[in-house]
């Protein structure tokens, strides 16, 4: 193949494609990256990742990285300085000893145009779920997004199912992120949450009267605010079975009344579903339309439970204390022996579970009745010495720390919640690198 048809297909494919080397410095971008990105390749080619991520950044985060640091695979979203949203799968390509050489990685634009709509104030969860970030570094969970991202652009029915914290929003809004239905609602409702003589007015709506207690406009219901875009069901299993029944209906004909109503409402939705029971059960055991069931289960997505995919938790704890770090201003550093530890455990209540674990060992490092497993590595202070020497021993030891923990300036300065410039300047300052207790 020649030259020319090379850099042809590189930049003409549906995905940006950005290479790296195994140090994470930028080898190539294609035309595609630069247009969803909004920055040109210019701006990145020769220079190292670690430099271009960060807050206030080209990225505020890398995929790349993650695959230095743990040689295998990665997925993971992050956004750009442009306010582009992304989704990338990076991949190593290793020499004959066993190193990374180079590092594909492919992209995915998962940016929604934001637009106002008017939604009534008393239906809080009818708005546009808010996106959060991805980080899969396990075989079983890449499988399941790769499986997610070949089924988004379709129209098809999906149906999620995994333990309760296991991230089925959150993959239900990646899907619905890289669909063509992208600019329009992504509507969620959780069917548990909703009191079984209101949930059915929540979904399809109501005309004036129709009820007791009715407004006297009537009502819109969740697939009318979501027509053109997406509707999340979650608990999709607490739905009584008459309200199953007309759920079947819009399914089947893409119509439905209003309760109260005469007139048909038509609408154009992309339906999915989620839920933590097994729908086959409470079918055999008459609590599930078994015809409903056939129709969600169209294109079945499982997510594997935490303890059954570990590779991805040291990547969450990360993302997690880095989060959580910013959020309540703190600077805490996890020691080895907590974060393995923390990888572990069974995890029981998933993701989910583990963040509120990392938060609250963010906010209670140091008072842990438990001392066997230190929450963070608290330097200890010198009562000798003024104040400000004091002070400068307690950073050149959390400096310490965080050089060993995290290695590079980039990962200390998203830990620490400074800027990598800062972090770089306090190093050479404080904690030298031939410093003998550095090491």
């Amino acid at each position: 193949m020649d030259q020319e048809l090379l850099e042809i297909v590189f930049d003409n494919v549906y995905n940006g494609i950005y290479i790296v080397d195994g140090r994470g410095i930028t080898l190539a971008v294609n035309r595609t990256f630069e247009e969803m990105s909004g920055i040109r390749g210019e701006e990145l080619v020769g220079r190292s990742l670690y430099e271009l991520v960060g807050k206030d950044n080209y990225f505020t985060g890398s995929a790349s990285l993650l695959v230095i640091e743990r040689k295998a695979p990665v997925t993971a979203t992050y956004s750009t300085s442009t306010g582009r949203k992304l989704l990338v799968k990076g991949r190593p390509i290793f020499d004959g000893r066993g190193e990374i050489r180079y590092i594909v990685n492919t992209i995915w634009d998962l940016t929604v145009v934001q637009y106002q709509q008017t939604i009534d104030d008393d239906t809080a969860r009818d708005h546009l779920v808010a996106e959060e970030d991805l980080i899969a570094c396990s075989d079983a969970m890449r499988q399941v997004i790769d499986v997610a991202l070949r089924v988004a652009p379709s129209d098809s029915t999906l149906l999620i199912t995994g333990e309760t914290g296991v991230g089925k929003s959150l993959l239900a809004r990646l899907i619905h992120r890289a669909s063509s239905r992208r600019e329009k609602p992504l509507m969620q409702i959780n069917c548990a949450a909703i009191p079984e003589a209101l949930l059915e007015s929540e979904l399809f709506g109501y005309e004036a009267g129709a009820f007791t207690g009715a407004d006297r406009k009537g009502k819109p219901g969740l697939f009318e605010l979501a027509d053109s875009g997406t509707v999340f069901l979650d608990e999709i299993a607490e739905i009584p079975l008459h309200t199953q029944a007309k759920l079947l209906g819009v399914l089947q004909d893409r119509e439905y009344y209003r309760i109260g109503g005469r007139k048909i409402t038509s609408i154009d939705v992309r339906l999915i579903a989620a839920t933590n029971r097994d729908l086959a059960r409470l079918v055999a055991e008459g609590r599930f339309r078994a015809d409903l069931f056939y129709r969600l289960d169209v294109v079945p997505l499982q997510i594997p439970p935490l303890r059954d995919r570990r590779d991805d938790i040291p990547a969450l704890i990360d993302f997690f204390l880095a989060k959580h770090n910013r959020r309540h201003q703190t600077y805490r550093i996890f020691s080895r022996k907590t974060m393995d530890y923390l990888t572990s455990l069974p995890w029981p209540g998933n993701i989910r579970e583990l963040e509120n674990a990392v938060e609250r060992l963010v906010v209670t490092a140091g008072d842990d009745a438990d001392g066997t497993v230190p929450a963070a590595e608290e330097p200890m202070v010198n009562s000798a010495g003024s104040l400000k020497m004091q002070l400068q021993e307690y950073e050149r030891k959390v400096l310490l720390q965080a050089r060993r923990r995290y290695g590079s300036t980039r990962r200390m300065a998203t830990a620490l919640g400074i800027s990598q410039a800062s972090t770089v300047r306090k190093l050479q300052r404080l904690a030298p690198a031939d410093d003998t207790n550095g090491v």
